[in-house]
């Protein structure tokens, strides 16, 4: 996380009524668990037995099973004919992580049935989000010229409030199935077909799943309806858990809470990856500099994901299903260079665009500002929602940025610009920017992060719409951001083998399993230095232990950190190193 100038106030977390010290000795001795992290699940609202041991070892067998889902054994039944008749089935899917994880995903599932079709990724340039006309027509275009009908076409992370589309889709003679897990409009669009965990009346009770787990889902109602069909062999039936390296790459990418059923295909989906069997995987994480040690959830965050978000915002995200699904070692080859090129030129445009709009933030409007909604005419599109994201974790307030939307020709009248908005904890963006439906084109997202239309002239107003609501929403106290701590450490607990064995088993960690926070106090760093342009270097030393650290953009403290001692707020990481793997700690924040 960059660090912000921004002063924090610490708070410890206080246990939960009725968990005692007393309680947590007894129940870490039964377990067989340090109580540090048995006060860590407590902090997570997991104090008995059952819950815990449940928590640390999730099991595919507590997955709910594919029928809970509303429109499963529609959307079922029309694969099973396509497959039958050999109907073409097209994989429409969105252009970032999420969208291309399901897209490949859903592909390679169908190309082992032999089933014939393709995939489409719209361009987010010229297209922009979800189902259009445009693509749709030219689907179906080159579905009747090789085989002579529309077919089937299967939305992935999209489609859910394309309702237009999807009529027009129908009359073209297309069966659509929709998969998605935004939330649903009021009418839902008039598929053949809706796979949504959100949609109104369906029992699936993991709510909060990617749109890559949606897509995974289909593919195990569709694998388990072929085997109540025979359609394999006994010890030929395909293990679909060797496609979740996929499902969890798309998962932790789209920043969903990793709990529940999340938390059971992460943790199988690394498994999966540090397999090391999909070749262009292999080949991503080696042009990101990944070489040896376990790929963990960091690795896909701040390795994989931004890679293959990078050349849909920049390039064609079709060039990102074509690695993940490729068997050739050249072709992965210089696909991977090409998702490594993307992601240079995305840094690029991207601290051009965050230094501008940083610049545009006046300090004494922030007294007055609870949110940023910023516009430029030039601003690359395909890099607003990061840069948004960077300036909430600068100035702690949501932002939207806004640029115009790339070809339109409408005239001033009706002008459109598009955005990009992130929001901070305790604000639902997406009702944020529903409060303003009447003057949007568009809009769609969840509570974190929404895109949304609106005419140019709409934007003086939109802007104090929105922050008239975030700051009926938002506490006064919170104008202050706080840090939450999860509890103090010593160094001999993060010395302690037992305790870092068992800390390994609290992840993976992400939105809804956050990394605890931990704080040492009046700690001298010894060893100091900037690494990397602005990252902080250093090590603690004590009673002969030494732990070492790093302070991503903590370069400023430098001169603090050889003079006075200073209180610590971190998290922990895993370094691997030349074959090694040692713990870390992540600073978090650093204060006198």
């Amino acid at each position: 996380m960059e660090h912000s100038k921004v002063k924090k106030e610490w708070q410890v977390r206080s246990l939960p009524a009725g968990v005692t010290e007393e309680l947590l000795q007894k129940t870490g001795a039964a377990l067989g668990l340090p109580k540090a992290i048995v006060r860590l699940l407590a902090l997570r609202g997991l104090s008995d037995r059952e819950t815990i041991a449940g928590f640390l070892n999730p099991s595919l067998a507590e997955m709910p099973r594919p029928r809970t889902m509303k429109g499963m054994d529609d959307a079922v039944a029309i694969l099973l004919r396509a497959l039958a008749q050999k109907k073409p089935v097209t994989v429409f899917g969105d252009f970032d992580a999420d969208g291309v994880t399901a897209t490949a995903l859903l592909s390679l599932f169908f190309r082992e049935l032999d089933l014939p079709g393709t995939s489409y990724i719209p361009d987010r340039l010229q297209e922009g989000y979800g189902l259009n006309h445009e693509a749709i027509r030219k689907i179906h275009a080159d579905n009747m010229g090789r085989w002579g009908e529309a077919g089937v076409l299967v939305t992935v992370d999209c489609g859910i409030s394309d309702a237009e589309v999807v009529t027009a889709a129908r009359e073209l003679g297309f069966a659509v199935i929709v998969t998605d897990h935004h939330r649903p409009p009021a009418e839902l669009p008039p598929a053949d077909a809706v796979l949504n965990p959100h949609q109104p009346g369906c029992p699936f009770p993991c709510k909060n799943l990617a749109g890559v787990g949606v897509a995974f889902y289909l593919l195990l109602g569709l694998r388990s309806a072929l085997v109540e069909q025979n359609h394999w062999k006994e010890n030929s039936i395909p293990n679909l858990k060797s496609y979740m390296d996929l499902v969890a790459i798309g998962t932790v990418a789209d920043q969903v809470d990793l709990t529940g059923c999340n938390r059971i295909i992460v943790r199988n989906g690394l498994e999966i990856l540090n397999r090391a069997e999909r070749l262009g995987l292999v080949k991503l994480l080696d042009t990101a500099g990944k070489r040896g040690g376990e790929v963990t959830v960091d690795d896909i965050a701040f390795r994989v994901a931004p890679r293959i978000n990078a050349v849909g915002r920049i390039g064609s995200a079709a060039a990102a299903v074509r690695l993940m699904t490729t068997t050739d070692p050249a072709e992965a080859q210089h696909l991977a260079m090409e998702l490594e090129h993307a992601n240079s030129t995305r840094k690029e445009i991207e601290a051009a665009v965050f230094d501008e709009a940083a610049g545009m933030i006046l300090r004494d409007e922030l007294n007055t500002l609870h949110s940023l909604v910023l516009y430029r005419n030039n601003w690359h599109p395909g890099v607003l929602g990061i840069v948004a994201n960077r300036l909430v974790e600068k100035f702690c307030r949501p932002a939207i940025l806004l640029t115009d939307v790339p070809g339109d020709d409408r005239g001033d009248a009706v002008r459109l610009v598009k955005g990009s908005g992130r929001s901070v904890e305790g604000i639902d963006l997406h009702a944020a920017i529903a409060s303003c439906h009447e003057m949007l084109h568009r809009y769609g997202g969840h509570a974190g992060a929404v895109g949304l239309t609106l005419g140019a002239e709409s934007i003086g107003t939109f802007r104090k719409e929105f922050n008239a609501f975030v700051a009926h929403e938002s506490a006064e106290e919170s104008v202050t951001p706080i840090l939450h701590i999860d509890q103090h450490v010593s160094l001999a607990d993060l010395a302690d083998p037992d305790f870092l064995a068992a800390y390994g088993s609290l992840g993976p960690f992400g939105a809804g399993n956050r990394e605890p926070v931990f704080c040492l106090r009046g700690r001298q760093l010894a060893n100091s230095r900037l690494v990397g342009g602005n990252h902080l270097r250093f090590s603690i030393l004590e009673d002969g232990l030494a732990v070492n650290g790093i302070g991503f953009n903590f370069g400023s403290f430098l001169d603090q950190t050889r003079s006075i001692p200073l209180d610590l707020a971190f998290t922990l990481r895993l370094n691997s190193w030349q074959g090694q793997d040692n713990w870390e700690l992540n600073l978090v924040d650093l204060q006198p």
